[in-house]
């Protein structure tokens, strides 16, 4: 090989390693913004959040399996779950935990079992939702992240109080609060405290869930508008137990005027509920219908809701399919494309081969011929 042409190897060999880790550091950084971009909109619940996941999730499908993408499902599973959407929020959480599986990435599987789980819970399926919660626990406790095993030991709680599994119920809210209590966590200690005060009134032991209360009401902070509802609402179930009608009618009360004020509907239908429970004692009729009408006006409300969200979202979910087959037809257009120029290349090249065998093959026996002639003219001379 000559000087000049290994100067050129040479620079070949530089440019092309380099080039291609300019392309892959340009790829991640891009990727690293619309990742930034898409959990920045999310947090600040920007109307452009969907359109945001969706550029971060195409984005991420450009290149070899990567976090990114795992976060962009995960994205999409969360926007879906919140307008709910559940059947493609759990589509989202599925295709998340798909990549993380395959990327062997531990703690965003189990964060994607948790989101999983989660919306099990909202559906209602508590049986499912538990055993993703405890798949998710499990990897948890390999993982050896305190704060992330009290969050699934808080889940399974709530899960197992709502299917009247009380024992349960208080030993996960317990192991939760243990954690949360460790770690210094304001939040997650008043809600473990909730949790055990809930299962307390339940199960009739009021004294405890008196002094459980109290607790909450020292370590609640403003701004913690749930926690404030829930604990308005335990409040009036502990004064109802024990017969004070009054202050059990003002704490519901307060708990649905947060409710109202904030949007947050979550716990509003049983506090009025709790409000007609107890109009009826008192046989205060007039009160007990006014607020008959308002739960029922409120539970169609939520029920048409419900009806027409899985409507949008099975409407959603064909749209997406659509797309999701739009893509492949164009990829396979794609592949086809490449495929029948490969194999017009290789023909090409082997009639190429094929051309020059012939004139080798020619040139032979012209070569042949030649001798021969030369050979029998020499031997009579």
């Amino acid at each position: 090989m000559s000087f000049k042409k290994k100067i050129i190897f040479l620079l070949i060999s530089i440019i092309l390693p380099c080039g291609v880790l300019l392309s892959q550091n340009s790829g991640e950084k891009k990727l690293r913004e619309l990742d930034f971009i898409a959990f920045t909109s999310l947090e600040n619940n920007s109307a452009t959040v969907l359109e945001d996941a969706y550029k971060l999730l195409s984005e991420s499908l450009k290149s070899k399996p990567n976090f990114y993408r795992i976060n962009a499902y995960t994205l999409l599973g969360i926007i879906n779950k919140d307008r709910g959407f559940y059947v493609t929020s759990l589509d989202f959480y599925l295709k998340a935990l798909n990549a993380a599986e395959n990327l062997k990435d531990f703690p965003r599987q189990s964060a994607c079992l948790n989101n999983i789980g989660s919306v099990y819970q909202l559906q209602g399926n508590y049986s499912q939702a538990i055993d993703y919660f405890n798949q998710s626990l499990t990897i948890e406790e390999k993982l050896n992240q305190p704060i992330q095993k009290s969050i699934r030991f808080y889940n399974i709680g709530e899960c197992y109080k709502d299917v009247d599994s009380l024992d349960l119920a208080l030993t996960y809210f317990n192991n939760s609060l243990l954690i949360e209590q460790k770690a210094k966590s304001n939040e997650g200690i008043v809600y473990a405290y909730l949790g055990i005060a809930d299962v307390y009134i339940r199960i009739k032991r009021f004294t405890d869930a008196s002094i459980v209360i109290g607790t909450i009401e020292k370590k609640i902070q403003q701004g913690q508008i749930e926690e404030a509802i829930i604990l308005h609402k335990l409040k009036g179930k502990l004064f109802l137990s024990s017969g004070n009608s009054s202050s059990a009618l003002s704490e519901f009360q307060e708990g649905e005027n947060l409710s109202l004020k904030y949007k947050n509907s979550t716990n509003l239908l049983e506090i009025v509920k709790l409000q007609i429970e107890v109009y009826e004692k008192s046989s205060d009729w007039q009160k007990a219908a006014s607020k008959y009408k308002q739960y029922v006006s409120l539970n169609e409300k939520m029920n048409s809701l419900h009806i027409k969200n899985q409507l949008d979202d099975l409407n959603y979910r064909n749209e997406i399919t659509k797309k999701e087959l739009e893509i492949e037809l164009v990829q396979e257009e794609r592949d086809l494309a490449k495929k029948n120029e490969k194999f017009e290349k290789n023909l090409r090249v082997y009639g190429l081969k094929i051309t020059w065998f012939v004139i080798a093959l020619l040139v032979l026996s012209i070569g042949l011929i030649l001798y021969g002639v030369k050979k029998l003219t020499t031997s009579k001379e």
